[in-house]
């Protein structure tokens, strides 16, 4: 299966000349859902769906407790899952404090058998 794409026109805002120019970016993705991929993988494995789906919704749960708790999640072999902040800049670090922080954002740094596994795709223009 391919991966589709389609072409995009942008203007960069960085630009002088503001030129439009062209990229390429992902098109016609669909959402698979817990239950859908619970399935699929019952239909591999043999564990029932039902086991998977409630597996899949005890990470719901635990994946956001336990970075709350400051760890980084590493699920081998998809990734490591850890949070990062988005914080104002301050000319003195003792001006720096929680008010700081402006977001709480979420990150995620595939492993690189997942990586190597993407970047194996196939692309056609959608």
């Amino acid at each position: 299966m391919s991966l589709l794409y389609k072409v995009s026109a942008i203007i960069s805002h960085f630009d002088p000349v503001q030129k439009t120019r062209y990229i390429a970016r992902p098109c016609n993705r669909t959402i698979i859902d817990t239950d859908q991929m619970s399935r699929i993988i019952a239909e591999r494995s043999t564990l029932s769906r039902a086991d998977i789906a409630a597996t899949l919704y005890a990470f719901e749960e635990l994946i956001p407790e336990l970075l709350l708790q400051n760890y980084s999640l590493h699920l081998k072999p998809l990734g490591i899952f850890s949070l990062s902040f988005k914080s104002k800049t301050e000319d003195d670090a003792e001006k720096v404090n929680a008010g700081s922080i402006s977001e709480i954002k979420l990150q995620f740094r595939p492993d690189t058998k997942l990586k190597k596994e993407i970047n194996k795709a196939k692309l056609q223009k959608g």
